[in-house]
């Protein structure tokens, strides 16, 4: 079988694509030791560069957490400001402080990135879930 440039490239960049795949999955199953090998080993700037680039960008499913988490947040927010009766304290909601809780946890904890997203922004939508519940059921001005 004659190796021409064509095949060899074709393999080249097949292999790079195994590497920067086995590199990723590698990185989210929390192998930091393997993952950092990985990179190092890379035989050219470009291969360590696309193993960064895809670990960094994240994958779909992440990022359709964090949009879910912070959906999440405010209809619960909402609903746990209503079931207390629109109760606030100097104005503020009470159940707004208690986004604080997990957005606290999601900036402390050492977790993924991904992880300590979903965390902080379900706690601050929480927060922000039961403010607009007390703005948008707040009596009009001057009214008892």
């Amino acid at each position: 079988m004659e190796r021409t440039a064509g095949s060899v490239l074709a393999q080249a960049e097949g292999s790079i694509g195994t590497a920067v795949k086995a590199a990723v999955a590698q990185y989210y199953q929390g192998h930091d030791l393997t993952t950092a090998q990985t990179i190092r080993r890379a035989t050219t700037d470009s291969e360590a560069t696309k193993i960064v680039t895809a670990m960094r960008q994240g994958r779909v499913l992440e990022v359709l957490i964090v949009g879910g988490s912070a959906a999440l947040g405010v209809v619960t927010g909402a609903l746990a400001q209503k079931a207390l009766g629109n109760a606030t304290v100097k104005g503020v909601p009470v159940m707004s402080p208690l986004g604080l809780v997990p957005t606290v946890a999601g900036i402390a904890l050492p977790i993924s990135l991904s992880g300590r997203s979903m965390l902080a922004a379900g706690g601050l939508s929480f927060a922000a879930g039961a403010a607009l519940y007390k703005m948008i059921t707040a009596p009009p001005e001057g009214m008892p």
